[in-house]
């Protein structure tokens, strides 16, 4: 089994499983479209996407595929990580790649990361899945999706993928982190950024940029 479909029904079975067998009964007659009923939620913009559209970052030498029709805001100028938004779901996206002057590998790209920014931290939090994936090409990845806020709380669900690789003296980090007062939709946009959007990310050349002294 690939390792982006492997992930995904992962988290599809963490939250529920398969649905339930329909009832014997017969479903109730609908509502004459005159009725007051409220009108059925749209379909989240994460959770539901089945398309996507790449976007090309120069700065970082990636081609990022994002859910077609989210419009995320995309920032690859103001802070020298990507980040990308989407606050209709309460998501946001951090990427980032650079060179080294030694030989790197997940962990240390992890550890070189966090100095730089306060990304999401493991503790407290139920980890759902954790992979290997080589994204981009000939990095070793590892892909840890978490649910659940680092505090407890009554508040939202949260979710989050965390991905740290390192090749030679390249590293790539990829940190997705979304919120929902439904746990299964956080899943489901985690899955879909994970195996829609993660997996398929792409270098486009040789040319990733080379550490800065400041974060």
């Amino acid at each position: 089994m690939r390792a982006p479909l492997a992930l995904t029904l992962a988290l599809l079975a963490a939250c529920g499983g398969a649905p339930d067998q329909p009832p014997t009964n017969p479903p109730p007659r609908p509502l004459p479209s005159g009725s007051t009923s409220a009108a059925a939620a749209p379909p989240d913009a994460i959770a539901a996407a089945s398309s996507f559209t790449t976007f090309t970052s120069a700065r970082f030498d990636l081609a990022l595929p994002l859910p077609e029709g989210a419009s995320f805001r995309v920032d690859d100028r103001t802070e020298r990580w990507l980040v990308a938004r989407h606050d209709a779901t309460s998501s946001v996206l951090l990427v980032r790649a650079w060179r080294e002057d030694e030989t790197m590998n997940h962990a240390r790209c992890e550890a070189r990361a966090r100095t730089w920014r306060d990304l999401p931290t493991r503790d407290g939090r139920r980890l759902v899945s954790a992979s290997r994936l080589g994204v981009p090409a000939d990095h070793d990845t590892l892909v840890e999706i978490l649910l659940g806020s680092a505090a407890p709380s009554a508040g939202p669900a949260e979710g989050f993928v965390l991905a740290f690789g390192g090749w030679a003296k390249r590293c790539f980090v990829y940190v997705f982190s979304t919120r929902d007062t439904s746990e299964r939709v956080v899943m489901e946009r985690l899955a879909v950024m994970a195996s829609g959007s993660l997996a398929r990310i792409r270098v486009q050349s040789d040319l990733a940029p080379r550490r800065s002294s400041s974060p």
